[in-house]
């Protein structure tokens, strides 16, 4: 009686210990699986929140288009022909190159005080940092066509600036920039120079 006793209480104790491992072993599985949940949903937050720029095809490098408003007011000689003011709009195609770079081959339209010209010219900017809202420097420059005295004046500028691009959407920036405007009549005859602004819509693939 005494051995069967002593079998019976071995037995309790050995199916307590197994039934002790058993749900140890799924709790540990449980907490194990609720860990990776909760790290998995913090990185979905951080991606989905951060202030990071996302990884998009045109910051690795691709075809862009900058399309922009402009408006330049003259400074110090106001009273000769296309040094008052401008205002116009102009396009940028070019390509972005994943350093930062992009270069591209601008085309507009420009009204002054008293006339019109059509610029065509190089234009070139540097996208800094990995931030989604980007600064930028840039600096344009090339030939100022004007048709009606074609014969009679060589017109070039530059335009040096800086300025931002705010996402929008996935391939969609908003871009500002402000900048000098330089330009020349037939080199050396007359310099004329603005204060301008522009506003523009940056779409990259």
């Amino acid at each position: 009686m005494k051995k069967l006793s002593t079998l019976i209480i071995s037995l309790i104790i050995l199916s307590a210990t197994a039934t002790a491992q058993v749900v140890t072993e799924r709790c540990f599985h449980l907490d194990k699986v609720q860990f990776l949940q909760q790290k998995q949903d913090f990185w979905r937050s951080h991606v989905l929140y951060s202030t990071s720029a996302r990884s998009m095809s045109m910051m690795a490098g691709g075809y862009y288009n900058l399309t922009e408003l402009n408006y330049g007011f003259g400074l110090k000689i106001k009273t000769t022909p296309f040094s008052h003011h401008l205002a116009g709009i102009t396009t940028v195609n070019g390509w972005r190159f994943g350093g930062g770079l992009a270069l591209g081959l601008g085309v507009g339209y420009l009204q002054y005080n008293e006339g019109w010209l059509f610029p065509l010219y190089g234009d070139a900017r540097y996208y800094m940092g990995k931030q989604r809202v980007k600064f930028f420097v840039m600096g344009a420059g090339g030939t100022l066509f004007d048709f009606k005295n074609s014969t009679e004046k060589f017109r070039t500028f530059v335009n040096p600036g800086a300025g931002l691009t705010v996402p929008l959407a996935k391939n969609f920036q908003l871009s500002f920039t402000a900048g000098l405007m330089t330009q020349w009549i037939n080199i050396f005859d007359r310099r004329d120079s603005f204060i301008d602004m522009k506003l523009g819509l940056l779409f990259g693939k």
